[in-house]
């Protein structure tokens, strides 16, 4: 009875030693989590190693290391922790897998960031951010196809990473793929619609609705699409009808509406029109971003999302329209908060 009580309270004993000791490890990296986010990485460093004394083994500590030798540009660093996480299968491994992917990436190894990416994605296929960093490794080495694919199962499995949209739109745009990049950018500008990052999205946004637009004199206005065969391009009658909405801005009936009022009736024919293409088409775009942008304006909520992305560029037109249209944002953000996005199941 007694060997009993005493391998009981050894038990009891033993595991309030771990506990314990978990406590402080925990403890010490939140405190150089903060040290971190305020920018004082080598203070964060140093919490981390006190961490890592008590427990060499810490994936919680090892990770956080791992991501601040990678905010310092000490990429061996990096790696080093990171590769133990990764071996540790801990609950941080996909993490990892992504600092050790932007360390190798940062460092001039594209091709072995690339394996590493692979690599995490055996293990974690439904992590978007492994597919999102290994699509931003192949836009640095230019391999916009590589990249473009990534992208696609980045937003299949998270249609709300703004990231995913704001590269894939940059990408198309590199490849003068008009529509294509236009219906990313709103998307992107929806989720994200003042910041910084908005600000540069809505310049590329408006670059894109013009490009093969101008006007010659006051009664002619030419229309110029990319020199490409009408098979060749799936979204060629949408680019011809976009040129059209954005030619149609510079008639004369239209002399007295407001830059966002025409924004908005444009947005809410070309997203019409590519609702009725779909009836022929089928793929990531028409099956990803076409429906929800024709849903948008059956809806009626064309002019309620125009106003909400133009936010960074024109907050006055925003603040005024939504307070003279409350209750039309009200009823638009309830239906875009409850709208089934084709994504992950």
């Amino acid at each position: 009875m007694r060997k009993t009580i005493t391998l009981l309270l050894l038990c009891i004993l033993l595991y309030a030693g771990v506990y314990a000791q978990e406590a402080a490890i925990t403890d010490l990296v939140n405190k150089g989590i903060e040290l971190h986010d305020k920018g004082d990485y080598e203070g964060a460093l140093g919490l981390y190693k006190k961490a890592l004394k008590l427990n060499p083994g810490s994936a919680f500590a090892n990770y956080e290391m791992a991501s601040t030798y990678l905010a310092l540009k000490n990429y061996p660093g990096a790696i080093s922790h990171s590769n133990k996480v990764i071996a540790a299968n801990s609950d941080f491994a996909d993490q990892a897998y992504i600092v050790k992917g932007t360390a190798l990436d940062h460092a001039g190894k594209k091709q072995d960031a690339i394996l590493v990416y692979k690599a995490g994605l055996k293990k974690y296929p439904d992590n978007h951010l492994l597919y999102y960093n290994l699509a931003l490794t192949f836009v640095n080495i230019k391999d916009h196809t590589g990249s473009y694919r990534a992208l696609e199962k980045s937003l299949i499995l998270n249609p709300a990473h703004a990231s995913s949209h704001l590269l894939i739109g940059n990408v198309m745009a590199l490849q003068e793929q008009r529509v294509k990049s236009i219906l990313a950018l709103y998307n992107f500008l929806m989720l994200e619609p003042k910041s910084k990052r908005s600000a540069t999205a809505w310049s590329l946004l408006q670059e894109q609705l013009k490009t093969g637009v101008k006007k010659e004199n006051e009664k002619s206005t030419s229309i110029t699409l990319p020199g490409k065969k009408k098979e060749d391009d799936e979204f060629y009658t949408a680019e011809l009808m976009l040129g059209i909405l954005e030619a149609g801005k510079m008639n004369e009936a239209n002399k007295n509406k407001s830059y966002m009022e025409l924004f908005a009736e444009n947005s809410h024919s070309f997203f019409t029109i590519l609702g009725e293409l779909k009836k022929n088409n089928r793929g990531f775009w028409w099956d990803f971003y076409v429906p929800f942008f024709y849903d948008l304006a059956k809806k009626n909520h064309t002019a309620s999302f125009c106003y909400y992305i133009a936010q960074s560029a024109y907050p006055d037109d925003y603040n005024a329209w939504y307070t003279n249209n409350l209750s039309k944002l009200e009823v638009f953000s309830e239906w875009y908060t409850g709208y089934n996005r084709k994504g992950k199941k």
